[in-house]
């Protein structure tokens, strides 16, 4: 080789975009679809069931579920009480429709409702979430979900 100072050159270079491709996600170098992950399955499962309204993704091995347009009678009373029972209801048609094994493998479970005027944020885990489905009684669920779910409200 005449040149080595090239040839070493450019195999640093490629290396330099292999790199940066892997860090930002872009390039030849990177696909999500073959990273296996307990979440993609989970999300596989999800999709067929959940409502067109909500947006199920995966961040990593964490699951985020998002809900829009919550539908809540004009005339509440109580509005931040009606998106709790929702939440709750969401968290365990979640639960309940996704294999357990699977669920208790993913790190946190993110969830997002968006209403108009409130906007609450809760996580919680993957195994703690896999026990909601089994329980039955309120007072059971309630305790379980004081301990186990941290919730952030926004007001609009």
């Amino acid at each position: 080789m005449k040149k080595p100072v090239l040839g070493v050159g450019l195999l640093m270079f490629i290396l330099f975009v292999y790199q940066v491709s892997q860090d930002r996600k872009w390039g030849i170098f990177h696909n999500q679809k073959l990273m296996a992950t307990t979440c993609n399955a989970l999300i596989i499962r999800l999709n067929k069931q959940i409502p067109e309204n909500w947006k199920a993704y995966c961040e990593g091995n964490n699951l985020a579920v998002e809900i829009k347009e919550i539908t809540v009678p004009k005339r509440a009373s109580n509005l931040k009480s009606l998106l709790y029972r929702q939440l709750v209801n969401h968290m365990t048609f979640v639960a309940r429709n996704s294999h357990s094994d699977i669920l208790e493998k993913v790190f946190f479970v993110r969830f997002k409702l968006i209403h108009p005027k409130m906007t609450i944020n809760a996580v919680t885990e993957g195994k703690f979430l896999v026990k909601l489905s089994t329980l039955e009684t309120p007072e059971h669920i309630m305790t379980h979900l004081q301990s186990t779910v941290q919730v952030k409200e926004e007001g609009k």
